[in-house]
């Protein structure tokens, strides 16, 4: 087979035109050196072009499933989703219909963050569209999301292995990466120089569960800064009470050796700046979680995981004249220069679409679009399905819509 493939905006298309010029050019060239004389040959050329249904897109690099509750799958097929698992952008997650309450978080290396949940039959029915991304990521942005994927499936997937302990909602907490000294003590800053001077204890649990732990130490701070006794490198979980032991924040150290401090010190400090950033565009990303992830690869020397088991995915499910075609927002979703009229339209005839603005899952009940949108402010995230007569609804699909600051 003759083909040639040009690439534009992450789809492949095949430029028929230009395999057909070169082909003629070759022949005529041939038909002449045969013969001394121009004869002319015809010769059938069939440019085979996939359809788009049957096409499989080109991989992405892929973002991670967070706090997944339920039964979800990729295109309604394949092994279920959990927590850490990869998520291929512009992917269809299809949740249980005939279970419970299903969610799912997806965080993509673009910075968006979209939350999907559904609680009836006919809303898990619909399934939901993962975004596209709307810009290239970094590679030091796709390579961070691979090292946390390595953390968060390395067995427990909830950071319980050290110490049984997640804290809290809302519990003051903070991860350190600390050299450690050769008096065996690391120096923690950050949210520990909050504290006031004073005398607490402290429990420090290795979250290595076969070393032991070592608790009621008794510290002293008298500086803006703590400094905490370690047996080794190696990463900690350390609970600070006050005197009436009342627990006031948690922890997470990588001691490090002093050999590590450049390279690991600069990984990280890009990393919490990556995140922060990510956190200011779209708001919930977990940073905490994802910076101890991220501290527990580098400590660990995790190696950055494959994109699987939603790296690579092709349509899948009923032919698409049976299904109403799925909402397009104009402009598409991503940083808008300022002050916006966003406009959804689907190519089903006379189809209806319904829609939220207010994060939640748009139903059957929710409003029916019928004017632009008017996004002003810092951005508004739309969430949209369609349905026609005779037709299956459409999945539900997200535009998250940012103002550039």
């Amino acid at each position: 087979m003759v083909g040639a493939l040009l690439r534009i905006s992450g789809r492949y298309i095949i430029a028929a035109s230009v395999i057909v010029t070169m082909l003629t050019t070759r022949l005529f060239g041939l038909a002449r050196s045969m013969s001394g004389s121009f004869l002319l040959c015809l010769v059938p050329i069939t440019v085979a072009v996939p359809s788009v249904w049957s096409q499989i897109t080109p991989a992405a690099p892929s973002g991670v499933a967070w706090h997944v509750k339920g039964t979800w799958q990729v295109e309604g097929k394949g092994a279920p989703l959990q927590t850490g698992d990869a998520v291929q952008p512009g992917s269809l997650l299809q949740p249980d219909p005939v279970a419970a309450q299903h969610t799912i978080i997806v965080l993509l290396p673009d910075g968006q963050r979209v939350m999907y949940e559904c609680f009836t039959v006919d809303d898990c029915t619909r399934g939901f569209r993962v975004p596209s991304l709307y810009r290239d990521p970094e590679p030091f942005a796709i390579d961070m999301l691979a090292r946390i994927r390595a953390a968060l499936i390395r067995g427990d997937r909830g950071f319980s292995a050290a110490s049984g302990i997640h804290p809290p909602l809302g519990f003051p907490r903070d991860e350190i990466l600390a050299v450690l000294g050769p008096d065996n003590q690391v120096r923690v800053e950050g949210l520990a120089t909050k504290l006031p001077n004073g005398r607490f204890t402290c429990d420090i649990r290795p979250f290595d569960p076969a070393r032991p732990n070592q608790l009621h130490l008794v510290l002293e701070k008298t500086a803006p800064f703590i400094t905490l006794p370690l047996p080794s490198t190696g990463l900690y979980v350390v609970t600070i009470y006050d005197d009436r032991n009342t627990p006031r924040m948690q922890l997470f150290v990588a001691a490090i050796s002093p050999a590590q401090e450049a390279s690991f010190k600069k990984s990280f400090h890009d990393a919490k700046q990556l995140m922060q950033k990510w956190n200011d565009d779209f708001y919930g990303w977990p940073t905490h979680d994802f910076q101890r992830a991220y501290l527990e690869s580098l400590v660990l020397d995790m190696q950055p995981t494959s994109d699987s088991p939603g790296a690579a995915t092709a349509p899948h499910g009923p032919s698409p004249e049976l299904v109403t075609a799925e909402p397009a927002f104009t402009p598409q979703a991503g940083l808008l220069a300022g002050d916006s009229d966003i406009v959804l339209r689907s190519e089903t005839p006379g189809a209806v679409i319904h829609y939220t603005v207010d994060y939640s899952q748009p139903v059957a009940v929710s409003p029916v679009y019928s004017a632009p949108i008017v996004i002003k402010g810092s951005g508004l995230t739309i969430k949209a399905f369609a349905s026609a007569p005779g037709k299956k609804d459409s999945a539900v699909v997200t535009g998250i819509f940012r103002i550039r600051k």
